[in-house]
């Protein structure tokens, strides 16, 4: 078990009762945590907020030492609880490796509605909107009812707009 350590900026009472502590505090983090070489680290995050806490209450506390074993309680706690929400899975250039899923790749959809909105760049919003629901799987039938038509008029549409597409860009050759 190493020394007791706290910063010079605590009260010496503090000192006093977190040092008559420190054996006990330092087996609870190795007991809780698994890790009681952090037991240096944390005690001086306990120091800190009890010292705020009598700061903020100066004669609410009957005995200190009780008071700190509580607090000491509460925030080992509470550090379990936030980092067993962690999962840790190892580094991140390994990830893959661990998973069974693979990350869609994204650039290739991005580069896609880049090239897409430059092609219908010209054309009516209409078949514009159309485009955009279709890639979100609506069907014809509901991207007619909210542009006002029908499923087989919105197609239509849509692939008339295309086929002009086509013939100017083959004009263009």
């Amino acid at each position: 078990m190493p020394d007791f350590y706290v910063s010079g900026t605590v009260r010496p009472e503090l000192r006093d009762a977190l040092a008559q502590l420190w054996p006990w505090f330092w087996a609870y983090v190795g007991h809780q945590l698994g890790d009681s070489d952090r037991a240096a680290d944390l005690i001086e995050e306990v120091a800190a907020h009890i010292s705020k806490s009598l700061e903020n209450h100066p004669r609410e506390v009957r005995s200190l030492v009780a008071f700190c074993r509580v607090a000491a309680i509460n925030y080992i706690a509470s550090t379990k609880a936030r980092e067993s929400r962690i999962d840790y899975r190892g580094l991140s250039r390994d990830l893959e490796a661990f998973t069974s899923t693979v990350a869609p790749e994204w650039r290739g959809e991005i580069e896609l509605w880049i090239w897409v909105d430059q092609v219908l760049n010209g054309q009516p919003t209409e078949i514009r909107i159309m485009l955009f629901f279709r890639t979100l799987g609506k069907t014809w039938d509901q991207v007619g009812s909210l542009l006002g038509l029908t499923g087989g008029q919105a197609r239509l549409r849509f692939y008339r707009a295309l086929r002009q597409i086509d013939e100017e860009n083959r004009g263009r050759r």
